[in-house]
């Protein structure tokens, strides 16, 4: 009688096993595919992340760089002595060129 409750319960213990190592390889499954959408997740974040660095890096280039070019264009307007209204009425009064 104990020999035959010692098989049966191999048998069972047995046929459970494999029934949770199917169950077992769905969640493996599982975790491997979350682990592959995490990743991607995570890829597409840091991608972005770096893309807007690279965004905020040229946007602050092109801020002063339009700076840089808009005090050269006040210094070409600028001439080198200073001119007065005065200056213009010791010319005369102009006429017009026909």
């Amino acid at each position: 009688m104990m020999i035959f409750l010692t098989r049966r319960c191999r048998k069972n213990r047995h046929q459970l096993n494999r029934e949770h190592a199917q169950q077992g390889g769905a969640l493996i499954e599982v975790l491997i595919a979350s682990a592959l959408f995490l990743s991607v997740t995570v890829g597409m974040v840091g991608a972005f992340t770096h893309t807007e660095s690279l965004w905020i890096a040229i946007y602050e280039k092109d801020i002063s760089h339009k700076s840089n070019m808009n005090a050269t264009s006040e210094q070409m307007m600028n001439d080198s002595y200073d001119q007065t209204w005065a200056d213009v009425q010791n010319l005369g009064s102009l006429k017009p060129i026909m």
